[in-house]
This record gives C-alpha cells, sequence and structure tokens, in this order.
C-alpha cells in the first residue's frame, strides 16, 4: 500500500508548519513538532477516549452479571450437546440474549476500539514520513536485465520509474523518478539513468545522489555503475544471463536533527545490520513506550480479589491476572522487531502516556459515578 500521497500533502506540511511555529519560540527541533502533533491529536479523541474509558468501567462493573450469564449458557450448553438443532437454537438465543444486555446497559463491547482505529492512519502516515527524505535516505530503484546478442529481440526500456517523495532542509516538497524502472540491455551495452523531478519547489541536486546496487552494494556481476559529473549513472551491461536493481538514494535532508537523546528520527530498528551497531536510542524508546503500555494496562485493569485461590480457581480471573502482566511485556517485545523509525516511536510513547493520564483521572470520575 502506497501512502505516500497522503504523506506528501499531510503529514509533511502540517509537521513543517508545527516545526516552523515552536521554531519561532525555540523549540528548534521536530522532536517537538511530534510531541504537540500528539497532543493535539489526544485533544481532539478526549471525547471518543473518555466515552471508552467509561465503557471499559461499565465493562468491569457488569462482569459478575455477564459471568453469570455465561455460567447459565454453558449449563445448558452441557445439557443439549448432544442435540444439535437444540444447542443451535440455544446458541441463538444466547447471542440475543447478550446483545440485550449491552443495550440495555448503554455499553458497547467494541467501543474501546475506535480511538485506535481513528489513530491508525496518523501512526501509518508519520510511519511513512519518518522513513523517507528529510529524515532518512529514499531509494529508487531501476532494474537493468543483460541479455546476449542473440536474444537481442528481448530489448526494451520501460517508462519512468515510481516518484518518490523528496524534502529538502526548508521543508519544501517535490516528486523525483527516474527516467526508466527497467532496461534489457545487449551484452557490452552501455545505458544512462537520470533522475527527474515532476513536481514541486523542493531545491533538488542531482549530484548529490548516491547511485548502487540494491543491499547497498557496489559491485554486480552483470553491470557495472559509472557515475557521470552531473550525477547521472551509466550502466554497463558486463555479463548476460543475470540482472540487477540499481537505486538512487535521494539524500536525507535532516539527518541528525536530534531530540533528548534521540540523534535521528529516520532511526530504524534496535540493530542495524549494515554497521553491525545497536541503535541505543531506539532500545530507550522501546522501554518508554512499555512503560507507557504497563501505566495504561495498571490503570484499565479490573480488580481483582484479594484471595489468591478465589483467583486460581476461576480460569476467567486468571486468564485477566495473566493479560494485565503479559500484555505489556508482548507489545514491548513486538516493538523490538517491528521497525518502525523514531519519529513514530515518539508518537506512540507520548500518546500512551497521555492516555494513561486521562485514564487515571477519567476512572476517578467514573469510579464514583458507577459506585
Amino acid at each position: 500500500m502506497d501512502l505516500s500521497v497522503i504523506t506528501y500533502s499531510v503529514f509533511i506540511p502540517l509537521l513543517n508548519e508545527l516545526h516552523g511555529l515552536l521554531k519561532s519560540v525555540g523549540l528548534a527541533s521536530f522532536g517537538w513538532s511530534i510531541v504537540f502533533l500528539t497532543a493535539i491529536v489526544k485533544l481532539i479523541l478526549t471525547p471518543l477516549t473518555f466515552k471508552q474509558i467509561k465503557s471499559t468501567k461499565a465493562m468491569q462493573v457488569m462482569q459478575p452479571k455477564l459471568k453469570k450469564l455465561q455460567d447459565d449458557f454453558k449449563k445448558k450448553e452441557e445439557k443439549y450437546k448432544d442435540n444439535p438443532a437444540k444447542l443451535q437454537d440455544l446458541r441463538m438465543g444466547f447471542q440475543q440474549e447478550m446483545m440485550g444486555f449491552y443495550k440495555e446497559n448503554n455499553v458497547n463491547p467494541l467501543g474501546g476500539c475506535l480511538p485506535l482505529i481513528v489513530q491508525m492512519p496518523i501512526l501509518i502516515g508519520l510511519f511513512w514520513t519518518f522513513s523517507g527524505t528529510p529524515f532518512k535516505d529514499k531509494a529508487i530503484f531501476s532494474d537493468i536485465k543483460v541479455v546476449t546478442a542473440a536474444e537481442a529481440h528481448k530489448k526494451q526500456i520501460k517508462p519512468a520509474s515510481k516518484a518518490e517523495i523528496f524534502v529538502d532542509a526548508e521543508g519544501n516538497r517535490a516528486r523525483i523518478a527516474l527516467n526508466t524502472k527497467g532496461v534489457t540491455l545487449i551484452e557490452g551495452e552501455e545505458f544512462v539513468i537520470e533522475t527527474k523531478k515532476l513536481m514541486g519547489e523542493a531545491e533538488f541536486i542531482p549530484t548529490e545522489i548516491k547511485w548502487d546496487f540494491f543491499g547497498d552494494k557496489e559491485l554486480n556481476e552483470y553491470v557495472d555503475i559509472e557515475v557521470l559529473p552531473d550525477g547521472r549513472a551509466k550502466v554497463i551491461a558486463k555479463k548476460a544471463g543475470g540482472s540487477a536493481k540499481v537505486q538512487a538514494h535521494l539524500p536525507a535532508k535532516l539527518e541528525g536533527d536530534s531530540f533528548l537523546f534521540i540523534k535521528d528520527f529516520g532511526v530504524t530498528g534496535a540493530y542495524n545490520s549494515k554497521t553491525g551497531t545497536i541503535n541505543y536510542e531506539i532500545l530507550i524508546l522501546v522501554a518508554l513506550f512499555g512503560l507507557s503500555i504497563w501505566m495504561s494496562s495498571r490503570l484499565n485493569a479490573p480488580k481483582l480479589p484479594d484471595d489468591p485461590k478465589q483467583i486460581e480457581a476461576d480460569p476467567q480471573l486468571m486468564m485477566q491476572k495473566s493479560m494485565s502482566t503479559m500484555m505489556p511485556v508482548m507489545m514491548t517485545g513486538m516493538m523490538l522487531f517491528i521497525p518502525l523509525p523514531a519519529g513514530a516511536l515518539i508518537y506512540m510513547i507520548v500518546s500512551g502516556f497521555i492516555q494513561s493520564g486521562q485514564t487515571y483521572f477519567a476512572m476517578q470520575r467514573y469510579s464514583k459515578k458507577f459506585a
């Protein structure tokens, strides 16, 4: 899925506007833009968030009644397990009874998902934004195939490649493409690949492009690259029977913009396979994300009985206890393997801590109400 249109038209201009406003009051880093964007989003979503928390609290209060309904259904299910027709009617009746129960108590069991669903496009948009320029270099690809003279009928030049977003140091945008997305050459032939600015106002300098092969490799068995003085790349077909993926790296103009302990918003993953080093800022961000999830989980967790034996005797209570403990650990562990850029992680962390604060105050309010 290509969300570059939304990134180009919405997220980059929005972050640039926030950056310009905050820079005028001394908050020059894009990190502050992310923090303020998160705060604005959470403020707009406050009614939905409080509705979600109210629904969660109501579900906790109604849990004993729900458990009784479920236990009664299980007894009837066991009684009619050898009567398929009766069992089907029983299940349909139970579903209707549950829907009526939720309606009567004015509770939507899926209401808690709405704020998350609304925020997903924002998180995805920020992922695309911080995965490319101006925060991180972005590669455009062109496939080069080499054939023998006897296969000259296979020669072809495909049209322009997919256009990628380029943003200069001032925040101006452009769309950059290669003059071909793929070429088939006869052994010994040459072809010049060049970049083309299709739209936008960004200042784009072709000589700043880095040319190499997919995987950041400088050599290929079938194709050579010769970088020309004007920034174009001459590809030379040297051996038939193979192919190469040539890539042009659009430069990251804001690489090194720091925020607190974060050196680069485009850094992705806890381990850098190219340099063989650990990205410690990502590890710290993941730990902070885990802390925010733990806080939210603790605030939303239903109150369990004080007697451990009572908890152990009830599978549902045991599951609730296990989920409140394991969920933060599982989600934190997942973040170590999901390649989210640092900029997107900042949004998730700030959002999590604001959510915890909203949950605390809302729980105080609704606890008294439901009591």
